[in-house]
């Protein structure tokens, strides 16, 4: 049996832990900005410095024309201790329109028991997760309990794209027995998750262009259709009219598991009143077993650059999220299929490819599985729930081709307020306060299992 009263943090840890957390998101570290802005550095080396602080051996993983990896390891272990690699990211996603935001998205506010700013949760709270679980077994016992591995990368909300290269290089430093992602969400404030299955994404640019000069459209309108014209009749043959997916040849599946209504959903989502679902089948699976196809962005003149000239080219980044079990590969090549068929009256058409990545599923539970939940109900006095996630986790594919007897634990730090990816993104300090209580014990427990 293990104590239960050395697994507490105090209030001075988690006022330092909170204070990091601030300062990393303060950093500015907008991958899609570049792999060497100032804000990359700084937030790299933050947190090489707090890890060196903690005693753990520190590297730099370079990748090539991206950011670096940053590596670390705890080297007080013995030969035969199970080994856990703790994963986490440092880049976080733009701002996107300023004037959403009520807080400056680079500089951390703390009100009602949640800190807001860009990465706040996503996934600032995840290397905070890990670290104060670090910190706490640390302050507690002579020696942590397993080998610990730690990998924080730069490129994640990119897509991961140098992921299959990275891992390929540097296999053995990464090999472990599990792996802890802190990158997901829980169900619900108070209602912690363990996730079980990712869908992949894969995503193109389409450009159309049906002109090689803009012309004048009272001149040749009415005969000569604008790129703009074709690229939308493109994007609304990729839904029927019921709103599901109308690429054909692509995996779905139902799940029942969790009921969730349509009106939860759309309250969850912070819908506008009159908004209705799209989709068929049960709402869970819409989001978590089912494709799904968003238009990111559309590049095309703005309102306020408009004349009377008809739109020679204009190009739209399309998303596709894919189910567990579908090929990316397949899907990608039947989205492209789909678009090339919808192309209307002789326009030009371009395709190209962005990221791929596959989804997962995650096998029967192992000894780490059996440890968070351990954890999870010390840290709540509840199981967690095991659900799905719509979006994507790169490496997770990636390491689970290259580890396949590797142990997958897929951890929750954000909630449905958190707002990830959008304005006044937000972690609740609770919620965090117990994961890393969660996590702890779960260490604890992985290395006496």
């Amino acid at each position: 049996m293990m104590d239960t009263h050395d697994l507490e943090i105090n209030e001075e840890i988690f006022s330092d832990l909170i204070d990091l957390l601030g300062e990393l998101v303060k950093k500015r570290s907008v991958s899609l900005d570049g792999p060497n802005t100032e804000g990359m550095r700084a937030c790299r080396d933050l947190l090489v410095m707090t890890l060196e602080n903690l005693g753990a051996t520190v590297k730099l993983l370079e990748v090539e024309h991206g950011p670096d990896a940053i590596y670390a390891e705890f080297n007080d272990f013995k030969e035969d201790d199970p080994t856990v690699l703790l994963y986490a990211h440092y880049d976080v996603q733009p701002v996107g329109d300023i004037s959403e935001w009520t807080f400056d998205p680079f500089d951390s506010t703390i009100e009602h028991g949640r800190i807001f700013g860009r990465g706040a949760s996503d996934d600032k709270s995840g290397i905070i997760t890990h670290l104060g679980a670090l910190q706490l077994l640390l302050s507690n016992t002579e020696a942590l309990p397993c080998r610990i591995k730690i990998l924080i990368e730069g490129e994640e909300e990119l897509g991961s794209p140098h992921i299959s290269e990275f891992l390929e290089r540097h296999t053995e430093l990464l090999r472990a027995d599990g792996i802890v992602v802190a990158d997901a969400t829980h169900w619900d404030l108070g209602e912690p998750a363990i996730t079980t299955s990712l869908r992949g994404v894969i995503d193109c640019e389409v450009r159309v262009k049906t002109l090689n000069l803009g012309r004048h459209s009272g001149e040749y309108g009415g005969a000569i259709p604008d790129a703009l014209m074709a690229l939308a009749r493109i994007i609304g043959s990729l839904h029927n009219d019921d709103g599901s997916v109308a690429v054909q040849n692509l995996d779905s599946s139902q799940t029942n598991d969790i009921h969730v209504t349509e009106s939860n959903l759309l309250a969850k989502a912070g819908a506008v009143s009159t908004l209705n679902l799209i989709g068929l089948g049960d709402v869970v699976s819409r989001i978590w077993t089912q494709p799904a196809i968003s238009v990111l962005a559309i590049d095309a003149p703005t309102i306020n650059e408009a004349v009377n000239l008809i739109v020679p080219k204009a190009a739209a980044k399309i998303s596709m999220r894919i189910p567990p079990g579908q090929d990316p590969v397949s899907a990608l090549l039947a989205l492209k299929s789909h678009i090339l068929e919808s192309v209307p009256w002789g326009a030009q058409v371009e395709i190209v490819e962005g990221t791929i990545s596959s989804p997962f599923k995650s096998g029967s539970s192992g000894k780490l599985m059996e440890a968070f939940q351990e954890g999870i109900q010390f840290a709540w006095g509840k199981l967690p729930r095991e659900i799905g996630l719509g979006g994507s986790i790169p490496l997770v594919a990636e390491i689970t081709k290259l580890f396949p007897e590797m142990d997958i634990v897929i951890t929750g730090v954000g909630d449905p307020e958190s707002r990830i990816h959008g304005p006044d993104e937000s972690q609740d300090l609770l919620e965090l306060r117990r994961n890393m209580i969660a996590e702890a014990r779960a260490l604890k427990a992985f290395g006496q299992l």
